[in-house]
């Protein structure tokens, strides 16, 4: 009846997968008739101490580790394992997830069972109030958004505050929807799906059952996937450049011909900008101008040479 799939790379989700599976065991005390799976699927891990770790997950009832001897990036992974997952329904969680509540498995299943003419159901997240040093701008980052993204928001605009963190479709959406391939690195393939699947008429329901994201990572990674993303969303192009809102931002700034000024202020400010976001107290406002320039360089330069433009690497 339920298929729990977990992609993950260089991740202990060791934890995560325990809880699912326990929870998943009270469903079937409750529910004679349930039945789950849970596929940790590998996109070749390079830890092979982690690798190792996760293995164990072999061991509980109902899960399987699918270790793959290939990378072939966050879409493509998603959609192999959702071939070899077998029930009507597919919750996806990203590895990096905590469960935090005693009754997350339950509250999906019956907000299924209340709303049948929904065909995705998105749960959410939420931010640790502290991390580690040196992840602040992720940190800062994610705090804003959440704080954003009130459940009334995501409900009057959920495809647009899709994410694939955590949220269940019917086996029908991911067949014909699927994750776009185009998205082989960092970004975007869960604003693709959300969209696609509001245009082929399937109904999204936001609900309120979150999981923590745990995967607060360092400034400088944070920075660097954020680079990631922006040249991905060039190389898509529409819709996503449509709907996304630096593309937005960057259309409005060529109209008012400001795009060669921000551009130019990029360029000479790059370093102090940087140097700012990778301190204690970045700024946000400056992290929005940092990923404005950056997008804008990006437009200049072309799809070619996009991938060398101020590298952070």
């Amino acid at each position: 009846m339920l298929s729990i799939i977990i992609p993950t790379y260089n991740y202990d989700c060791t934890r995560l997968v325990s809880d699912l599976q326990k929870q998943c065991e009270e469903m079937q005390a409750m529910y004679g008739n349930f039945k789950y799976e849970i596929l940790v699927g590998d996109d070749n891990s390079t830890d092979a101490g982690i690798a190792a770790h996760n293995a164990v997950i072999e061991f509980l009832p109902c899960c399987q580790y699918l270790m793959y001897g290939d990378n072939v990036g966050r879409a493509l992974h998603r959609n192999r394992i959702i071939r070899e997952s077998r029930y009507p329904w597919v919750l996806v969680i990203d590895a990096d997830a905590e469960v935090v509540s005693d009754d997350f498995i339950l509250n999906y299943w019956q907000a299924a069972e209340a709303s049948p003419a929904y065909d995705i159901f998105v749960g959410g997240l939420t931010t640790p109030l502290s991390v580690a040093p040196g992840c602040e701008l992720r940190h800062r980052y994610e705090l804003a958004v959440q704080s954003r993204r009130t459940l009334e928001m995501r409900r009057r605009v959920p495809s647009d505050c899709f994410s694939t963190f955590n949220f269940m479709a019917s086996r029908s959406v991911l067949e014909s929807v699927g994750f776009d391939t185009r998205c082989t690195d960092y970004g975007y393939e869960d604003a693709l799906f959300g969209i696609e699947a509001e245009r082929q008429g399937f109904r999204i329901l936001h609900i309120d059952n979150p999981l923590q994201h745990n995967g607060i990572n360092p400034s400088a990674a944070f920075l660097s996937n954020s680079e990631t993303a922006l040249r991905t969303l060039m190389a898509l192009g529409p819709p996503m450049t449509e709907r996304a809102r630096v593309a937005r931002m960057a259309k409005k700034m060529e109209r008012k011909h400001l795009a060669p000024l921000v551009r130019c202020a990029f360029h000479i400010l790059h370093p102090l900008l940087r140097s700012h976001l990778l301190s204690r107290h970045p700024s946000l406002k400056v992290f929005a101008f940092y990923k404005l320039g950056f997008y804008l360089t990006l437009l200049k330069a072309g799809p070619e040479k996009a991938s060398a433009a101020h590298s952070v690497s």
